[in-house]
């Protein structure tokens, strides 16, 4: 299935709609296809903004997250990068389209070994994985131009700060719980850095003999029972290169995840989705109730061997409407029908030329009208109740039967 469009879609509304000015982050993300990098069935929601299990009470982050911290440690085609914390590959995946050569480190070996064969089976050739202790980092590749850390520690990490290159950028989650922040430090010197403060996060734990270990509570730990979390993002961001952060204002979302909770995310947009179906269809039909009669797709006319009918598709009881039966000419007598139930919805208001006989046959209410060659006859019909909801009528004319629903506003 080609999920261009769906990621184009991402993109406009979820990264560069939320404040993402970087091109080469919208770039990388518009090429990389992030239903590769879910857990098998998650497909669908691959490019929802929120963050999806991947097995290892692991998660991968959601698409604002990614691209903020991407923008924010200000890739270029030359940098080396490290990410701590590879998870799917998705961060690594994104990095290698903008810089130069990405080192990723994950600490559970499965996750590590799905994640070089998806680089494998992509072609991207400039990632190195490995399977190890983030914290420390990876010294024999350092130093970095920058390094991404995709889980939270309870401080920044020193290693990590001694293997960046002067002027480096380390992004970082810092806390525990929903006290996380996301930090920027810029190494500004030999011992000396400069900080800034992204917003709040939640992201898993960085276990490592530098960060948490694997028996801290914050890891052993169930996720909260409510989690409403932030993920801040810039209210008018500025171009990361100039060094501008802009106001950082906090937005709801779901936790970038502790446990493993791929049925929740599949409940919950199953939910939302159909959700908004269902507000769409009555915000929709309700607009056109209050344009009342004459409003776009408010009337149908059915169209019979022997005539016409005008219908309502949208009334309200309390406005006037009218539902018109027009015979064409003939030198025979016509006869029409209609369900007795309905002529309870609506009463007739007037015949020209005058009825001639009326009969009812299989729940419908007929109506003989004399010939007429020298003109057409119609029948007019009042809405006279108050009762809301959809109703149906079964609508004869002559031998012709046809099915039509209205639905009646209060």
């Amino acid at each position: 299935m080609d999920m261009t469009r769906i990621r184009e879609r991402m993109v406009e509304h979820h990264v560069t709609g939320r404040g993402i000015r970087d091109q080469n982050v919208t770039r990388a993300m518009l090429m990389v296809p992030r239903e590769k990098f879910v857990a098998p069935g998650s497909e669908e929601f691959a490019y929802e903004d929120a963050p999806l299990s991947i097995g290892e009470g692991q998660t991968i982050s959601q698409p604002f997250i990614v691209a903020l911290m991407l923008e924010k440690a200000d890739l270029d085609a030359g940098d080396k990068v490290l990410e701590v914390g590879t998870g799917s590959g998705y961060a690594s995946a994104l990095m290698s389209r903008i810089a130069g050569h990405v080192y990723s480190i994950e600490r559970h070996e499965r996750l590590a070994l799905q994640a070089k064969e998806r680089f494998e089976k992509l072609g991207y050739r400039n990632i190195d994985v490995r399977v190890g202790d983030g914290s420390k980092g990876w010294a024999e590749a350092a130093p970095f131009d920058a390094i991404i850390v995709s889980a939270s520690a309870p401080e920044v990490p020193s290693a990590l700060k001694e293997q960046l290159v002067l002027g480096g950028r380390l992004i970082v989650p810092v806390g525990r719980g929903e006290a996380q922040r996301l930090k920027r430090l810029t190494r500004t010197g030999a011992a000396a850095f400069e900080e800034d403060d992204l917003g709040g996060v939640l992201f898993v734990p960085l276990i490592g003999e530098d960060a948490w270990t694997a028996t801290h509570p914050m890891y052993t730990a169930t996720a909260p029972s409510s989690p409403e979390t932030f993920a801040s993002e810039p209210n008018s961001p500025q171009d990361a290169k100039a060094g501008g952060m802009g106001k950082i204002l906090p937005l709801p979302a779901l936790p970038e995840g502790v446990l493993d909770h791929s049925e929740f995310q599949r409940r919950f947009w199953a939910i939302q989705r159909i959700s908004w179906i269902v507000f769409t269809l009555i915000l929709v039909t309700c607009l056109l109730g209050l344009l009342g009669r004459g409003g776009p797709l408010s009337r149908q006319t059915l169209l019979l061997p022997d005539g016409s009918v005008d219908f309502p598709v949208i009334s309200r009881w309390n406005a006037p409407e009218y539902m018109t039966v027009n015979f064409t000419p003939s030198s025979d007598d016509r006869i029409f029908t209609i369900d007795a139930a309905f002529l309870q919805t609506f009463s007739i208001e007037g015949v020209d030329p005058p009825q001639k006989a009326t009969f009812a046959r299989a729940g419908r209410i007929g109506y003989v009208f004399p010939a007429d060659p020298a003109g057409p006859t119609q029948i007019v019909f009042r809405l006279q109740t108050q009762l809301p909801g959809p109703l149906r009528a079964t609508i004869g004319m002559g031998g012709e039967i046809r099915s039509q629903s209205t639905f009646i506003f209060p």
